[in-house]
């Protein structure tokens, strides 16, 4: 607990001598604020948006984008994932294409999927289903082959059949990176959808950045950005606490 409390300390200290640097460095002409804004025009541009209720409506269209993104790839990719671990030949034969599909700049293909299905939900849903169904069937997969051999061969010593040694053994391994590659792709699947945003757009927080680009407006575009960092690091605490109850365990005693 000691430990704890010292590294929320300093995470604190850390937090407020960056934003008192920030804001100092901008009141006493260090820094222009044309280039960087500050914390007070960000706080004020914020309000004013809550006010108004834009900041509210474009975050809710971003997030709506991402997170459906991100459980339809999700649990696409766990579904490829236990497809590829349960049949070993099937792996080993497309593990080429699958490297291949991974190294490939999905967000590149931003443009043509626009131009297939329009600037509308769609575009920025499959643009985030492209960039978190391949590393969510890598993470699946990939736990299935770090299964220790001799838990498998204790299972089959017991005669467990092909759906015991599923839900058993390979299931429960899969679990820590199953949650190690959502907390990724929840960061995937938000960049898929501000990428389609700024591409083209009706609402969203890209759309507001990009918005605010055209006049030139620093506080305009940073605002909706820091708050869609408040926000996915919030769902990522979440995602964090969620991990560690289920995988709680796996801690090991101190000793």
């Amino acid at each position: 607990m000691r430990e704890a409390q010292q590294i929320r300390l300093l995470q604190a200290l850390i937090f407020v001598g960056a934003i008192a640097l920030w804001e100092g460095g901008v009141r006493l002409g260090l820094i222009n604020p044309f280039w960087t804004s500050s914390p007070s025009m960000l706080l004020q541009a914020f309000v004013s948006s809550l006010a108004e209720n834009k900041i509210t409506f474009h975050l809710g269209v971003t997030l709506s984008e991402a997170l459906s993104g991100l459980v339809v790839g999700a649990l696409a990719g766990i579904a490829l994932g236990l497809l590829l671990g349960m049949s070993r030949i099937v792996g080993l034969a497309l593990e080429p294409f699958i490297v291949a599909l991974n190294s490939l700049p999905r967000v590149a293909l931003a443009p043509l999927i626009v131009m297939f299905v329009g600037i509308g939900f769609a575009s920025k849903f499959l643009l985030a289903f492209s960039l978190v169904v391949v590393p969510m069937m890598i993470n699946t997969w990939e736990g299935i082959k770090s299964v220790d051999i001799v838990q498998l061969n204790l299972m089959k010593v017991l005669k467990a059949n092909r759906w015991q040694l599923f839900a058993k053994v390979l299931l429960p391994n899969c679990i820590p990176w199953l949650f190690s590659g959502l907390r990724v792709s929840l960061s995937f699947a938000i960049i898929g959808a501000i990428v389609g945003e700024f591409i083209s757009a009706r609402a969203g927080i890209g759309f507001m950045m990009d918005e605010a680009a055209g006049g030139f407006d620093t506080t305009g575009m940073l605002m909706p950005l820091f708050v869609l960092m408040i926000v996915s690091f919030a769902l990522d605490r979440v995602l964090l606490a969620v991990s560690s109850y289920y995988l709680h365990w796996r801690q090991q005693p101190a000793h």
